[in-house]
């Protein structure tokens, strides 16, 4: 044993310690209808289907939480409508979050069942900040991390990591049983199409991923690691969203149709682009010209090729210099050639919500904003009917949005509807576990109609209630249930508390306790060492301010080590020379604390006494 610290000492020079941001990461389930509908929630869960992601990517904190606007039904065969879905969740992460009032996300990553697609998973671009992946057991949490790896700028690579690594907190071993001991020769996450259990990180991907700009503490946040939420999350303008699939080898885009956002940053003008869209307007006079790079996520991510697609995605002005858009060309820079063309047709769409649940209304009606009515209340699983038409024959796309203040933020809840003028009503569904809570009777709906460039917006004009309040989502990131930790152990207790109304919750409202040693502490992440010998069910609880309450508990089994021993003289008896270099280090932090709770006290004394012989 040692008997002399006054010996030990260290140092380490010239370390410049940069603050890391809490960075957001908003994730979205998707009900795949071809086949499997929605994943596992507990696979996808802040805790499981994040491990691979916090292990490896070190920002401040991870604000990994489902989106606001909760599942995204999607009706599409996956291997043919891959670009569809990224620019649909790019919308969500763009416009819609922001409109509905919530912060930015910096990413965005939709979750598939099963494995569908046959490249595991995709990203919108190389940098960008949407992506999706699969949830096949044991793929789905390396996929995540090498999607969002492509969103941070990440190319495929060949590496290995070079270097042992650890999952310091053991995230892999729910559900994958991954030891926590990274040996150097497995492969690095951004080479293509590998398991779970065969990746880890390089230093030159973790470098690059801490040092992008998207990580890095700004100035508005207070240089405390902030809240989450993207830097560019700022007051926009009423947009064109311009997306579709460029096919590569045919040299075309195939446009989606353009789709009104009340508020949205325009895309900006790249030198290096490879294609170019001209906006025109009346008389073709050329209103602006934006230039973009195409085609940067083309890898597969299965392992090998080029994708022949790859997602097309910009933001214009709906109007320029008080001019409207009439038409809207794409060509290729190097070429010349046209890539793809959308011209405003003569007439706009019509369109009406007939229903609200049991809440019904007949024929075209015009927008209103009536006062509250406290006597409509809507809860539970919503069907939603509407009908839509238009003049030209031009093929409709539809989104329904919610409101639940009036009209001040909007919310959709459905997406990419498919308007079929000669099938009489159409259909959409949501649960208003799935939105926020109206205030009060200011529950508000609307449609919003695209025939391509032409947009149709229409209110149902009854104020309703909409939930009963959501409690917030609660998980525990660490430790691992069932794990067994010997006494005096750091243990790290981490979880995620986010809800749906209010978004992060403050730390004060995160709390921790112990069957056993009754309240730990509060907070998102802190260590403790000071657990007792026995099993403990360790519970974490989110409340939001309403007072609605989640708990998740796990179980940590603590088995006796002595640390320090009562023989504080190290004479091999315990005896009144122990005792008196006890009472001389009362209430001090010295090596007679034998606790370790911080300050030598009467549960020391008595341990000490305990140990007399």
């Amino acid at each position: 044993a040692e008997t002399n610290f006054t010996n030990n000492s260290g140092q380490v020079l010239n370390k410049i310690f940069n603050c890391r941001k809490m960075v957001d990461l908003a994730y979205v389930s998707v009900n795949y209808t071809p086949g499997g509908g929605e994943p596992s929630a507990s696979l996808i869960a802040p805790g499981v289907g994040d491990a691979f992601l916090r292990g490896i990517y070190k920002t401040g904190d991870w604000n990994y939480h489902r989106s606001p606007l909760g599942p995204l039904t999607w009706t599409s065969n996956i291997n043919s409508s891959a670009s569809g879905l990224l620019n649909t969740i790019n919308d969500i992460r763009q416009s819609q979050i922001p409109a509905a009032g919530y912060a930015k996300p910096e990413f965005i990553y939709a979750w598939l069942p099963g494995n569908p697609f046959s490249g595991n998973g995709q990203a919108i671009g190389v940098p960008g900040a949407a992506a999706f992946g699969n949830t096949e057991l044991t793929r789905f949490q390396r996929t995540f991390a090498h999607e969002i790896g492509h969103c941070w700028g990440e190319q495929h690579n060949s590496a290995t990591v070079g270097s042992v690594g650890y999952d310091v907190l053991q995230g892999l071993k729910d559900p994958q049983g991954i030891l926590p001991v990274m040996p150097s020769t497995k492969s690095d996450v951004m080479v293509a199409g590998l398991l779970t259990n065969q990746a880890w990180v390089a230093p030159i991907t973790f470098n690059d991923c801490i040092n992008d700009a998207r990580s890095q503490c700004s100035s508005f946040d207070g240089g405390d690691g902030g809240g989450g939420g993207a830097n560019d999350a700022l007051p926009g303008q009423r947009c064109l969203r311009i997306a579709g699939e460029y096919n590569h080898v045919r040299g075309r885009i195939n446009l989606q149709p353009s789709l009104r956002i009340d508020l949205a940053e325009p895309t900006e003008d790249d030198p290096t682009g490879d294609a170019e869209i001209r906006v025109f307007g009346p008389g073709g006079r050329v209103l602006s010209n934006i230039r973009m790079r195409t085609g940067t996520a083309r890898e597969s991510c299965a392992g090998s090729g080029l994708d022949d697609r790859s997602s097309f995605y910009a933001m214009v002005p709906e109007t320029i210099n008080g001019s409207s858009i009439e038409r809207i060309e794409i060509r290729d820079i190097k070429s010349g050639n046209t890539l793809a063309r959308q011209n405003r047709s003569p007439n706009a769409p019509t369109a009406a919500i007939l229903s609200i649940g049991q809440v019904a209304i007949g024929g075209m009606v015009p927008a209103a904003a009536p006062s509250g009515d406290p006597s409509i209340t809507l809860d539970g699983d919503i069907d939603v009917s509407w009908l839509a038409s238009d003049a030209d024959g031009d093929s409709l796309e539809a989104m329904i949005l919610y409101s639940p203040d009036a009209g001040t933020s909007w919310v959709p809840v459905a997406v990419g509807q498919k308007a079929d003028p000669m099938a009489g009503e159409n259909h959409a569904q949501f649960s208003t576990n799935d939105i926020p809570q109206s205030a009060g009777p200011n529950g508000l709906f609307k449609l919003r109609v695209t025939d391509g460039i032409n947009q149709s917006d229409v209110e149902f004009p009854v104020m309703m209630a909409m939930g009963s309040g959501t409690p917030p989502d609660v998980h525990v990131i660490s430790p691992n249930t069932g794990i067994t930790v010997k006494q005096y152990s750091s243990l790290v207790l981490q979880g995620s508390a986010w809800d749906i109304d209010e978004q992060l919750l403050p730390e004060a409202n995160v709390t921790w306790t112990s069957n056993l040693d009754g309240p730990l502490g509060s907070g998102r992440l802190f260590t403790t060492r000071a657990l007792s010998v026995g099993t403990h069910t360790l519970t974490l609880t989110g409340t939001d301010s309403t007072g609605l309450t989640t708990s998740q508990t796990v179980t940590v089994t603590v088995t006796a080590r002595p640390v320090r021993s009562p023989d504080l003289n190290f004479v091999g008896v315990v005896n009144g020379s122990d005792l008196a270099i006890l009472l001389g280090d009362w209430g001090q932090s010295t090596q007679s604390d034998l606790n370790l709770n911080g300050a030598v006290d009467a549960g020391d004394l008595a341990i000490l006494l305990g140990a007399w012989q």
